[in-house]
């Protein structure tokens, strides 16, 4: 929670770098086959989570057991919500994201922008630079997109992975009361709470629900898992699906 590791700092920085070079690769070539296969084919995973299931740890497992199996380039990096948010709120670091969309998928997701998001309530249209970035790191692939409704937003796209993390009540609640420093009963609180505001807006106004276990590739209970185990188990099924 909150804590980024350097190797995964570098990572991203290595990633804007090399989606940068291939668009201007990309927007350079003519031939539509060759823009078809150069584009939107590198796999991406998106990680929904109950609060307190430890899915940011799970997603920077699976970016480096990754790396260092396939040896991909870009390497995968993990966005949980404080990177996705920093993202979000550095205008020189979000339009140097934009800037690796090649022509075509820059295209898409204007078209995307205006019609199905235009239909979303203003509770929901605040997110629209949220949407934006997620799409455009979805569409460049290799990365782990953790929460800030990844899944609902990226459900479309075909080279899409989505896990579900969810944990006992108790387990979460002990996990957040030794993160956060609080007694057991208020973190138990905060977790219930906090499972049930972001289920109830995202069912209200975006009509989706995050306990449909058919939204999801793969669900995962994280209270028989470890985290090693989690990221093995996403890495050979994504391997089944013929993703990586």
């Amino acid at each position: 929670m909150g804590y980024h590791s350097a190797s995964m700092m570098m990572y991203i920085d290595a990633q804007v770098k090399f989606w940068k070079d291939q668009k201007d690769a990309i927007d350079q070539v003519e031939v539509k086959e060759k823009t078809r296969a150069a584009s939107g084919q590198k796999p991406f995973v998106t990680i929904s989570r109950q609060y307190g299931a430890g899915a940011y740890e799970v997603g920077e497992k699976l970016a480096i057991l990754l790396n260092e199996r396939l040896k991909p380039e870009p390497a995968w990096a993990a966005y949980d919500r404080k990177l996705l948010d920093k993202i979000e709120k550095d205008l020189v670091l979000s339009e140097s994201l934009a800037g690796t969309l090649t022509n075509n998928a820059r295209s898409k997701l204007t078209d995307l922008l205006q019609t199905n998001f235009s239909k979303f309530p203003p509770q929901v249209a605040v997110y629209r630079q949220l949407v934006q970035n997620i799409r455009t790191l979805a569409t460049n692939g290799n990365v782990v997109i953790i929460g800030r409704a990844g899944n609902i937003i990226t459900q479309d796209m075909a080279n899409g992975f989505h896990v579900r993390v969810v944990a006992p009540l108790h387990q979460r609640a002990e996990r957040m009361s030794k993160i956060l420093s609080i007694r057991f009963e208020e973190a138990k609180q905060l977790v219930i709470e906090k499972d049930e505001k972001r289920d109830a807006f995202i069912s209200e106004y975006v009509k989706h629900d995050n306990n449909d276990p058919l939204n999801y590739n793969l669900l995962l209970n994280m209270g028989k898992l470890s985290i090693d185990e989690a990221a093995e188990i996403i890495a050979a099924s994504m391997k089944i699906y013929s993703m990586l």
